[in-house]
This record gives structure tokens, C-alpha cells and sequence, in this order.
């Protein structure tokens, strides 16, 4: 399969679109392009789609690669990939063009646009619309429930807006900068109310059209094959994925219509005269909007701008130019802008993930090349070495002082201070601590640097009332270096847990609200939402989500135990990405039981889940809110047969919540041979009824 990939790979090569015909040929750049698309083909990838692109042209556009390796189908300039974030350019774009006329004013709160926005935490009201923008409103971060699956489902951003009137702010409006995706689902809306059209026609509409993006779309019906580049996992190849997340990561696009849409930055908001943007909102989106918030670890990669993930891009500013940088990820594929404003270049790579793929490293790659060529950089940029300092005298008290436990928003980590003077890193699993790096020492620069991995370097820093591990390590073509807030210390609470907490520990629950055909349930997730506590965290709590996102495994997030028996509470401040996704956990009586609300999912407990006996026949009904329904049945030494009529969908699972099986109307399960129970997720219209018949 990869020789075929390989020639394919030439074949695409030789028909990419590219203008030569005028000095500078900006040959070598090209060169680079095709160089890393050979690399990442040989280290199992099937596709990328690359751009370069100057002020007055496209330089190159290209696809590299199989968009269908089965059907040898090569991708063009024209495949489409989705771009995931990236796709938030294009909904602070049309926020700036409401904005050009005069439509909506950045700091007017978004109730004044959206008054069906609300949230349970009276500081939402000064929520400003470039709040939605920059990433400082405060909203939690991301329902991932509906947003990524293998059919359309419409109605995400409106979901997201629903679900926010239950939810808390992590930090005050416009006090720190965090990644935060459901804040461009308001701006989605924002964009509707204001426009009277629907956010995905506006963009079509005043974005795709006349920038020519003519075969941009959103993830609303099947493409046709060879049309798109397949992801694929073990050769085989993975169902088309929908990203209904249309203003935050929702966008297919191609190494073309890329080409056009960053062509638009470098010509100051125009292409082809055609006048997208003003030059004043082309300058406001690249305004640092981190100046002035919580921000004790600045990192230049979460530089934001307005969409921008950074107005300071750190591979480009240690060559001494400018740079502008958006990233996309998607279950499945990974995207990256490149912008170098006054230089006048700018660079796309487009993708399935893995298979080496890395595309700022390659958009790094193409642009810093293209700027050797001109004379505008002296020297082609050299991955660090890697080398370590030398090893220094470790300060009296400092490792004692800086062990402890750290926490992001998925993962909890320890800082264990060893009898040698190191620190070891250990990252907690489901069955405890387990050593993730080790041996780092103390080095001239006040960092902890282990030989076995110089280009990674921890302390710990002050910030406000708390304490971050910073992390400072290599990126993008690992020719420099950036610095992280990655964690913040955790420590316990004045209280300890009430005893309604307490009794909950060990208990687990199920998701009701995913949608049946969410990747994660195709890849395999595990649907329990499970607590655990640490022995040294008074009144702390650690939530183990169900449905981990983004095929990020298991995943556990702090929460404040210690103030109510009803709700635990956010309890990081993390500005950049780490601090990301966090979420108040409230316990909801349903039928007198406890469910679990965790952002915009609803989990129902595992305990009182009814098993259906042998020989019988059950109604099950579908609430209003068309909930999941969960049944389990007794294995024993021979296989049973369940008859379901009436269910949109299924799941099958064991005891340990492996997947057995899953269908739809027209398959029946089967229950082989085995011990335990298993458990049957069924999904149904609101209001209807399933029946469920047990052999």
C-alpha cells in the first residue's frame, strides 16, 4: 500500500499548481513542500495539502498523496480536508464584517445581540462579542455532546447556548485569556440573529463566494468519494466526519480555497479587488488580546488575536519576522495558517493526523525556506541540538518546595522531589502514578532539564494566589524553543468532603445525551463517568469523564468538593489551552436518583440500571428530552438474543464496558456466551417507545 501512496505521491507532485513564470520562483520553497509531504508518506500518512502563497499570487497549491488510497484516487489542490479550528477564522471574519458595517460593536455585551443568551452566574451579562473572539469570556469550554459524528446533525451552536444557561463562569469576563471553543458557538448565533440567515449561509455567502472558495464547505450531507481525503487507521479507512461544530471547527476546505482565504490577510482584507474585509479589521484581529489579562507563563503560541491562535508566532519571531498562526484539529485530521504579514507570505498544510504528520512544523518549514530564497532570512532555521546544560547546585529548600500535585484541564500530574536531588514527572492513570519523565535536574537557568530529554525544561512559578508548572520545550520544526503554563498546583480544601460525596465515590454513571452516531462511541470511548479522590486533597474530587474527546484516552479533572454536597466545583485558573474544557459537576434528582450533569452531558447511575429478565418482553420508553435508555442482561453459558423494534439505534457492551456490538433498526444483537451482565444502550425519538425482547 505505501509504494502505491508513494507513486500517487509523484503523480501529485508533478500536477501541483504552481506560478513560476515570474521572479522570485520561490523554487526551493516548493521543493520543501514536496520534501515533507515525502516525508510524511514515508512515515505511513496518505495525504496532505499544501499552499504558499505571496501578495499579488498562489505560489503553490497542492495535494500530495491518496485522497481514496482503495479507489487510487490522488489528492488535488482541490480535495478537501476538514480544517477544525482553523475554521474559527472564518467566524471571526464575519464578526469583523458585521462590524465594517456597523451592524455589531465588539465591546457591546451579547446579550444586546442575543438576548436568549444567559448563563447561571450573573458576570455573563459583560460578556462583550470580542470577548467570544479573543477567548477571555470566561465560558467554560467545550460541549463536545453532537460535535463530532458520522452524519449531519444541525442545531449544534443553539444546543451550546441552551445547555450555558445551567453553567458557571471559570474567571471573570475578560480577565483571562483561555481557549475556549463554545464561545464561537454564541458568536455563531450572534452572527444569525444579527445577519436574519443562518451563520453557515453567511459565510457562504459573503466569505466562500467571493473569495472563490469553490469547494469550501460545511459538514451538512455525505461527499462524494475522491472528493475529500479519507482518514485512515490500520489501512482501513474511516467514515466521513462531521464536524457540527459550523463556526468553531465545522469547515471542509481545500489547499486552494485555503490559498485564496489567506491571500485576503496579506492584501490587507481584498483579493482580485474584491474588498472582504476592511484594512481596520484586518489590524484589530492581530492586535495582542492577551496584553493586560492573567497571564504569569506567556506563551507566544497562545498569542491570541482576534481567531488568531497568535499575533506572535514563536517560530517566525526567532527569525526575527512577524507571524500570525491558526491551528485545527479534528478527531481525525489536523490543519495549520501560516501568515507572515510583512513579509508578505503566508503558508497552509492541510491533513489527516498521524502518519508524521505536523503542520506548523511544515508550514514553518515552507515559509522560512521561501524567505531564505528571497534574501529576506539569512539562514534556513536548524532544529535545536540536543544538548543540556550543565547541571547547577539545586538551591536550599527549592525541591521540597515545588513537589506536589498539578493539575490541567484532563490530566493530574505529580512532581515527586527524589532522594538524589532530581524530580521526577508522574502522570495519574486509572491505576495510580506512573513515571512519565525522569531525572530532571537543576540547571544555570533556574529550569529542571533531564539529560534524556533536553529539549524539555520545568519550574514552577507564582501566579496571583497560585502556583504553575511551567513547561518550556520545542515546537513546530524544533528549531526553538517556548514557554507554557502546563499545570497548576493543587492542594486540598479548607474542608473536607461531605458525607453525600462521599457515598458517591466508586459509583458510576452513564451518558444519556450523545448522539448515537458520535466518533467517540465509534472508536471505542467507554460511556461511564466515574470520581475518584487523591489521599493528600482534602475536599478535592476527580472527575473521570465519559467519552473522553478527541481519542485523548483516559482523562481526570479537578474539582472543589468542599463547599456544597450538590455541585464541585472549577477550580483552575490556567490562561493559554491547559486551563481549557473545565466544568462544574451538579448532581440533578431525576425520579428520585441522582443523575450527573457535566457541562452539556447528562449521565444516569449505573446502579439502578433495570435488568431484563430471560423469556420477556419490555416497553421502554423515550423521555421527552430523547435521552438514552440503558437495560443490561444476565450472560450465562449460552449466547441470547435480543429482538429491539422501535430504536433508532443500539450499543452493546460487557461489564468492563467493552463494545460488543452496536445497529440500528434492521440488526438485532446478540449477547455471546459469558459472565456478568451486559448493558444495552438504546436510543429512540423523545416520547416513543422501544420494545425490547429478551430469548
Amino acid at each position: 500500500m505505501k509504494k502505491q501512496l508513494l507513486l500517487v505521491l509523484a503523480l501529485a507532485v508533478q500536477s501541483c499548481s504552481s506560478d513560476t513564470s515570474n521572479p522570485p520562483s520561490y523554487a526551493a520553497a516548493i521543493q520543501e513542500a514536496q520534501d515533507a509531504a515525502y516525508e510524511v508518506a514515508r512515515q505511513g500518512g496518505t495525504s496532505v495539502g499544501i499552499a504558499l502563497v505571496s501578495r499579488d499570487r498562489v505560489i503553490l497549491a497542492s495535494g500530495f498523496g491518496a485522497a481514496d488510497l482503495n479507489a487510487s484516487v490522488p489528492a488535488t489542490e482541490n480535495t478537501m480536508f476538514p480544517i477544525g479550528s482553523v475554521s474559527k477564522m472564518f467566524a471571526a471574519v464575519a464578526v469583523m464584517q458585521l462590524v465594517d458595517r456597523g451592524l455589531v460593536d465588539l465591546d457591546k455585551p451579547v446579550v444586546q445581540y442575543l438576548p436568549s443568551f444567559r448563563m447561571a452566574d450573573p458576570r455573563y451579562q459583560r460578556i462583550t462579542v470580542k470577548m467570544l473572539l479573543n477567548h477571555t469570556s470566561g465560558i467554560p469550554g467545550t460541549r463536545y455532546i453532537g460535535a463530532e459524528t458520522t452524519i449531519a446533525v444541525r442545531g449544534y451552536a443553539e444546543a451550546v447556548v441552551a445547555s450555558l444557561a445551567d453553567q458557571r463562569l471559570k474567571a471573570d469576563p475578560g480577565s483571562m485569556a483561555v481557549y475556549c471553543n463554545d464561545g464561537f458557538a454564541v458568536a455563531d448565533q450572534v452572527v444569525a440573529a444579527v445577519t436574519n440567515m443562518t451563520y453557515a449561509d453567511w459565510v457562504k455567502k459573503e466569505i466562500f463566494t467571493p473569495l472563490g472558495m469553490t469547494h469550501s464547505s460545511f459538514s451538512l450531507a455525505p461527499f462524494a468519494d475522491g472528493s475529500y481525503a479519507k482518514a485512515y487507521r490500520g489501512g482501513v479507512p474511516m467514515p466521513q466526519e462531521y464536524v457540527n461544530v459550523d463556526a468553531g471547527g465545522g469547515i471542509y476546505s481545500t489547499a486552494a480555497d485555503m490559498a485564496a482565504f489567506v491571500r485576503m490577510f496579506l492584501n490587507r482584507g481584498s483579493v482580485g479587488g474584491v474588498q472582504v474585509l476592511s484594512t481596520k479589521s484586518v489590524d484589530r484581529m492581530a492586535e495582542d488580546q492577551t496584553v493586560g489579562t492573567f497571564n504569569p507563563v506567556p506563551w507566544k503560541g497562545m498569542t491570541y488575536g482576534l481567531g488568531w491562535d497568535s499575533v506572535a508566532e514563536a517560530g517566525l519571531g526567532q527569525a526575527g519576522t512577524k507571524g500570525w498562526t491558526k491551528n485545527g484539529g479534528t478527531f481525525f485530521y489536523g490543519a495549520q495558517l501560516l501568515v507572515a504579514p510583512d513579509e508578505g507570505l503566508a503558508a497552509v498544510a492541510l491533513g489527516p493526523a498521524g502518519g508524521g504528520y505536523a503542520p506548523l512544523a511544515i508550514t514553518q518549514r515552507v515559509l522560512t525556506r521561501a524567505l531564505v530564497e528571497t534574501g529576506r532570512l539569512a539562514s534556513f532555521p536548524k532544529p535545536l541540538p540536543p544538548q543540556a546544560a550543565a547541571v547547577a547546585s539545586v538551591p536550599d529548600g527549592l525541591l521540597g518546595s515545588v513537589a506536589g500535585i498539578y493539575a490541567s484541564y484532563d490530566h493530574v500530574f505529580q512532581l515527586r522531589a527524589e532522594a538524589d536531588g532530581s524530580l521526577t514527572l508522574l502522570t495519574l492513570r486509572a491505576d495510580g502514578f506512573a513515571p512519565t519523565y525522569a531525572g530532571f535536574r537543576y540547571r544555570a537557568d533556574g529550569w529542571f532539564m533531564a539529560d534524556a530529554a533536553p529539549l524539555l525544561s520545568l519550574s514552577v512559578v507564582s501566579g496571583g494566589a497560585n502556583q504553575y508548572l511551567a513547561a518550556r520545550s520545542s515546537f513546530g520544526d524544533k528549531s526553538y524553543l517556548d514557554t507554557m503554563a502546563y499545570a497548576q498546583r493543587v492542594t486540598g480544601r479548607g474542608a473536607a468532603l461531605s458525607s453525600a460525596w462521599s457515598g458517591r465515590l466508586g459509583k458510576q454513571w452513564l451518558v444519556v445525551n450523545e448522539h448515537p452516531d458520535a466518533l467517540p462511541f465509534m472508536v471505542g470511548e467507554d460511556p461511564r463517568f466515574g470520581l475518584m479522590t487523591l489521599p493528600d486533597l482534602t475536599g478535592v474530587l476527580l472527575a473521570l469523564p465519559a467519552l473522553p474527546p478527541m481519542n485523548m484516552g483516559w482523562q481526570a479533572q479537578v474539582l472543589d468538593g468542599s463547599v456544597s454536597a450538590q455541585t464541585a466545583s472549577m477550580m483552575l485558573l490556567i490562561p493559554g489551552l491547559y486551563g481549557n474544557d473545565l466544568n462544574d459537576l451538579d448532581v440533578v434528582v431525576r425520579g428520585g436518583e441522582e443523575w450527573l450533569r457535566w457541562g452539556g452531558a447528562f449521565h444516569r447511575p449505573l446502579e439502578t440500571v433495570q435488568v431484563l429478565a430471560a423469556g420477556t418482553s419490555s416497553s421502554v420508553a423515550i423521555g421527552p428530552e430523547g435521552f438514552a435508555e440503558w437495560r443490561s442482561v444476565q450472560r450465562g453459558t449460552a449466547p441470547v438474543s435480543i429482538s429491539i423494534s422501535g430504536a433508532r439505534a443500539w450499543r452493546l457492551y460487557d461489564a468492563t464496558f467493552q463494545t460488543l456490538g452496536s445497529g440500528g433498526a434492521a440488526v438485532q444483537p446478540v449477547v455471546a456466551d459469558g459472565q456478568g451482565l451486559a448493558y444495552l444502550m438504546l436510543f429512540g425519538e423523545a416520547g416513543g417507545n422501544v420494545t425490547v425482547a429478551v430469548q
